[in-house]
């Protein structure tokens, strides 16, 4: 016999989660129905149905979760572009500005002080726009890198998944790409070459701040602590406040050295 339940067709087989997954979204579905569904289920499956219901729901819930995550991360990825570009704009629009004073006051340069004005006020958005997103998405890599440069290592690696899959010594010189092969090459042709050791992370106060020939064990420890925190963001969400503090500890050791 071919019972035709809420969540789709049952013939005695075995049920298949992807109906159960259907049900949930129609779930708002306002029509109500002319039966108790926990006795229609307990009545076919047993004591096998709330555990089945339990599944399924968990299942569609990892999904949606899985879904937004998704979508803020694509959404941060373009601001950080947009971003990017505003910036630009406004380093292009300072020089031509600068230019214009060398020759000549004219009231043209109001007009171009009143765009700037107008770029650094859209950067200000972006960037708030951004801190407002990561520290909802990943906590914990914004808590150590700051949601600025933890926006733009998503970017670089297309997703915070992507981020937390890649190894430490990736992250530690990701940005940094073209003057790593420029001193590969070198050093293939026999010439010497200074192989970078840091690339977006660099911007970090606590990379910056530090003497040049402490910046590199700098960069590789905190490389390894953000890889450990983008995977927390990914699979907990959680954030784990000694984390940073491990970071600030390892600052101060190499700045007293």
């Amino acid at each position: 016999m071919c019972y035709n339940l809420w969540f789709g067709k049952f013939d005695g087989g075995v049920v298949i989660s992807e109906n159960l997954k259907k049900s949930f979204e129609a779930a708002s579905n306002p029509n109500p129905l002319p039966f108790n569904l926990s006795e229609v289920g307990i009545q076919i499956f047993g004591r096998n149905y709330y555990e089945l219901l339990r599944k399924t729901a968990i299942e569609v819930a990892e999904e949606k979760v899985e879904k937004e995550l998704s979508s803020d991360d694509k959404y941060v990825i373009a601001l950080v572009k947009a971003l990017e570009e505003v910036e630009e704009a406004i380093n292009a629009l300072n020089g031509k500005k600068e230019e214009l004073e060398e020759i000549r006051e004219t009231e043209i340069q109001e007009k171009f002080a009143e765009s700037i004005s107008n770029l650094e006020n859209l950067r200000k958005r972006i960037e708030e726009e951004i801190e407002a997103i990561m520290e909802r998405i990943a906590p914990n890599l914004t808590e150590l890198a700051g949601a600025k440069i933890g926006a733009k290592l998503m970017e670089k690696f297309g997703s915070l998944e992507n981020l937390a899959k890649a190894p430490a010594s990736k992250i530690q010189i990701v940005g940094a790409e073209r003057s790593l092969y420029k001193a590969l090459a070198r050093i293939r042709k026999g010439k010497e070459a200074k192989v970078p050791k840091h690339g977006i992370i660099f911007t970090h106060p606590f990379i910056r701040s530090l003497p040049k020939n402490k910046r590199g064990k700098m960069a590789r420890f905190l490389a390894s602590k953000i890889s450990i925190a983008s995977k927390i963001d990914l699979f907990r969400g959680e954030l784990e406040e000694n984390l940073s503090e491990v970071v600030r500890k390892k600052f101060e050791e190499l700045r007293r050295l």
